[in-house]
């Protein structure tokens, strides 16, 4: 299938915004990076590889983990960016641990209402959706250190699912992502000017390279015991239906 132009320029454009804004940074701001560093034990700063805090998050996702083809390519990216960032305090997710957001149904901070819960569980069990793959199509860095890939669904999979739990989960919290991206880690301090310039050569170099084809087949719904899913629980797994040789 083809992708739908609109929404994939609309999906470029809302990445391309908030992208953009690390263009003119000669470092990284330490005012900006609180809300990164909040994710993580605030150990001694020669700690360079940080550790993220417990939480208790319930959400519905895909992968974790994925193809290891991909997981292979995730490798590769890694080891590029830790060139240039090993020597600062910094966050990489397992590759094993990545994952692509449908919706959060718990927050850190919301009560635990188990009713929104058990009512995604109920909408996936009945879900007939079948199996896509998720274009994966550049990385980008923002001013709070979240590196990200960017990614499209074609059929537009994610998104319609998403909206589906928004209006049949009741009190699902309102805060949810717009986009489908792979959330890769966190730079956690600034990296100096020189830094800085090789950082945003090798993501200009990664992000015109990158295209890869992640086949989705699962769903799960899963609880979060520590950020970047380093510790978890699966309370649902649903293999999606395989279709026009998918």
């Amino acid at each position: 299938m083809k992708f739908d132009k609109d929404h994939f320029n609309h999906l470029k454009d809302s990445y391309r915004e908030v992208g953009c804004k690390i263009n003119d940074r000669d470092d990284f701001m330490l005012t900006e990076l609180e809300s990164s560093l909040s994710l993580f034990h605030q150990e001694s700063p020669l700690e360079f590889m940080a550790r993220p805090i417990d939480v208790d998050v319930f959400a519905v996702l895909a992968g974790i983990s994925f193809e290891n083809t991909f997981l292979s390519l995730i490798d590769s990216i890694h080891m590029k960016l830790l060139e240039i960032i090993k020597d600062n305090r910094f966050y990489l997710v397992e590759p094993k641990n990545l994952g692509v957001e449908y919706a959060v149904l718990k927050w850190p901070k919301d009560k635990h209402d188990p009713k929104i819960i058990e009512q995604a569980l109920n909408i996936l069990d009945d879900f007939k959706g079948d199996t896509f793959y998720l274009k994966v199509f550049g990385i980008q860095v923002h001013t709070d250190g979240c590196i990200i890939l960017k990614c499209v669904d074609q059929r537009q999979s994610i998104f319609k699912l998403r909206k589906t739990l928004m209006s049949c989960v009741e009190n699902i919290p309102k805060k949810q992502s717009n986009w489908v991206h792979i959330p890769l880690g966190r730079i956690l301090s600034p990296i100096g000017k020189s830094g800085m310039v090789d950082l945003k050569a090798l993501l200009a170099e990664i992000d015109n390279e990158l295209d890869y084809d992640i086949f989705i087949e699962n769903v799960h719904v899963v609880h979060e015991k520590t950020w970047y899913m380093e510790k978890k629980s699966y309370l649902s797994t649903k293999k999606l239906k395989n279709v026009n040789g998918l």
